[in-house]
């Protein structure tokens, strides 16, 4: 069991459904919060300071934002070449739909000129 002080100097329990409530409080997703208080809850030592649990919840969302960005990055790069795949499905851009590299259809058409 890990020892933490509040700020009021206080020795208590650390918990990191604390960590969690207040991330959820901020507005974060359960599953992103849990996983983040989690991170910070492997991390704390004993008589840490609340105000050390802060920061270290600061550093894990800051490392959260970065694996954002650079999934955002890849995923941009991959969707400015035109395509990129979803599972087995390759899916293309609308704007580099080019009609001419599609199949054409067998379908005849004959326009006749009938007399009234």
């Amino acid at each position: 069991m890990v020892k933490i002080y509040g700020k009021d100097g206080k020795e208590e329990k650390f918990d990191s459904k604390d960590v969690e409530n207040q991330l959820k409080a901020a507005g974060l997703p359960e599953r992103v919060a849990k996983e983040i208080a989690e991170r910070v809850e492997d991390r704390v030592e004993d008589r840490w300071t609340t105000q050390k649990i802060n920061e270290e919840t600061d550093i894990e969302l800051r490392r959260l934002q970065e694996d954002i960005d650079r999934a955002h990055a890849s995923y941009k790069g991959q969707a400015s070449m035109g395509s990129y795949n979803v599972g087995e499905t390759r899916m293309t851009r609308e704007s580099d739909y080019n009609p001419e590299n599609q199949p054409r259809s067998e379908i005849k058409v004959e326009f006749r000129n009938v007399d009234s």
